[in-house]
Parts: C-alpha cells; structure tokens; sequence
C-alpha cells in the first residue's frame, strides 16, 4: 500500500489533493499517517465543499444544481474520457430545467389562487372558495413535492460519484482499484441524507469499479454505460424511483405531457445535449410519450438513458463535436439558459 503513491502531476482546472504526492501509509503533513479511509475523506470534503457557502449547506435546490452541474462539466473538460461526467452535466442541467419549471408552475398557481380569493371574498358560500382553489393548491404542492425530491436525487447522486472521480484523477487505477473497498468502511462522517437501509453510503456495486476499469482500458461508450447503470439504478432507483409517492407524480406528469393537458402543467422527458433548456434541434433525446410509459420502471427509463449517452457519443466523434464542448464549457461556467 505505501507503494501508491498520487501522479505526479496534477490537473491544472483543479487544485491538487491536500494528499497530492504523499504516499499511502506515510505522515501527512499534519502528523498524520495518510490511510485509504483519510484519502477517501478528502475528496468526499470537496464534493460536499462545493455544495455549501460559508460552510455551510445550500438550501437552494436550484443553486447547488448549478454547482453540481459545473463540477460534473470540469471533470469531463479535465479528462475527456470521464464521457459519463460530461452526460452528467447535460443530465443535471436537464434536472435543472426542471427545477425552474416546477417553480413556474408553483409561482404561477399560487398567484392564481391568490386571485382567486380575491376575487370571491370572504362573503362567499362555505366551500366556495375552497374548491375554487383546489387545483391550485394541488399542482403547487406536487410541483414542490417534484422539485424536492429531484433535487435530492441529484445531489445523492453527485455526493456519490464525484469523488470516485477525483480519487481516479488524482491517483490513478492501482491505487482507486486497491482503496476503492475502503470507502465504504465509513470512519468519517459523511453527508448522507438517506436511510442507511435503503442505501448505505458508498455501498459495494461492481459497476462501480467496472466503470473505471473500462475508462482505464479505453472502453469509454462502455464506461458511460456501466456509470449510467450505477446512477440510474444501483443509486436513483432506490433513493427516488421506487417511492410511490414519486411514481405517482411522474405518472402524472407523464399522462399530462402525452395528452398535451391544457394547463401545460407537465414537464417534457428529454434530455438535451446543449447548455439550453429550451434546446437547439438535433440535440434531444426523448423519453416515450405513451401516456402509460413509466419513466420510474428502471427497464423503461434505461433504453432511454442509454439513447442520450450513445446520442453524446456519436455527437463528440462528429462535426458537432465542438458545438458540445462549447456547451459543456457554458455550463461549467455556471450557465443554465432558460
């Protein structure tokens, strides 16, 4: 172990690991000995750092995806073989997206509510008002309810992965290989907001070290497979999709955007290859419109996800090559057109 010793040379788009160079198993500066658990710890501390200001968390869901979705850009503008975490740039700005529709549609049914009341006066009939308002007052709540666990996915997912990243820039294969089992002893605190038997923090997925194994050996459109497969299933699928409170929202936003309800109070599924929510042509990949198609059943979300990853593949090889850089450069520049 005291062979594994960081790359000698770092990443200029990111400072080096506090650890950076000093070899497993020998005193860190301050007078500790740097074992697989401290190093893990470090760039666990960076991925949280870069979601709180001033130390402390960001309560904006909005916000801190913006910071997730520049982190993810800068690891792919650092080493373009992190091909997943330039799809997961595009993916949490879509995440985004949503974010700012849901408080439209939130802002907007509360002001008509609000007119609403006005408009009737407290000398109506009992229950008039009430009813008036119901649909209102249930589309901002499943907005909000929407948002919130969108935003919890998101960032789970973030905490998770971006720092099995950083580990590999900054140390390698050998070394990711012979520690990776050693995160997961979690001898530090962690932030972890979900129930350690739904998922534990740092649980032991193959995909896990697949994904970086195929990075390692060039395999890079497999590699983003192999990570999608790992976000989308092992980590999203039992901390949001599998609540039946989320499957009940997302079939209703599925019904509304397949029979193109009135109100426009649904979300399109689509995940757009551009720093745009409203995106250019040729550059979306779209969920299916079946008013029964459910995008929390991880066999029908997948073939879905996988499209958008072979769509960013394909769009990376050709001409439009530099068209995507220049996106991924806008949004880790903090960028999120609406």
């Amino acid at each position: 172990m005291n062979a594994l010793i960081a790359p000698v040379t770092s990443t200029p788009s990111f400072a080096p690991n506090r650890y950076h160079g000093i070899p497993i198993g020998a005193l860190a500066p301050s007078g500790e000995t740097l074992t697989p658990e401290l190093l893990w710890a470090s760039f666990q501390l960076e991925a949280e750092d870069l979601l709180k200001i001033d130390g402390r968390w960001i309560g904006d869901d909005r916000e801190r995806n913006r910071r997730i979705n520049t982190a993810y850009a800068r690891l792919w503008l650092a080493d373009q073989r992190f091909q997943w975490a330039g799809l997961a740039a595009f993916a949490s700005k879509q995440v985004g997206c949503g974010l700012l529709h849901s408080a439209e549609i939130v802002d907007a049914r509360r002001r008509e509510r609000e007119a609403i009341d006005a408009s009737i006066g407290h000398g109506s009939a009992p229950g008039v008002q009430y009813g008036a308002t119901m649909k209102q007052l249930a589309t901002e709540m499943a907005g909000s309810s929407l948002a919130r666990r969108l935003g919890h996915g998101n960032t789970h997912v973030f905490l998770d992965i971006y720092p099995l990243h950083r580990f590999y820039m900054e140390r390698g294969w050998e070394a990711f290989r012979a520690c990776l089992p050693h995160r997961q002893l979690a001898r530090y605190a962690v932030r972890w907001d979900v129930d350690r038997g739904t998922l534990p923090f740092a649980a032991s997925f193959p995909e896990v070290l697949r994904g970086f194994e195929q990075i390692e050996n060039g395999r890079i459109a497999d590699s983003v497979r192999t990570q999608a497969q790992h976000e989308q299933v092992n980590i999203l699928q039992k901390i949001m999709y599998d609540a039946p409170v989320m499957q009940l929202l997302l079939d209703w936003n599925q019904l509304a955007w397949a029979t193109d309800f009135p109100s426009g109070d649904y979300q399109a599924i689509e995940l757009s290859l551009s720093a745009q929510c409203p995106a250019p042509a040729g550059t979306t990949t779209t969920f299916s419109k079946a008013r029964y198609a459910k995008l929390w059943d991880a066999s029908e979300r997948m073939p879905f996800v996988f499209a958008a990853a072979e769509q960013l593949d394909a769009l990376l090889a050709g001409p439009e090559g530099a068209q995507v850089e220049a996106s991924i450069r806008m949004i880790s520049g903090g960028a999120l057109i609406a």
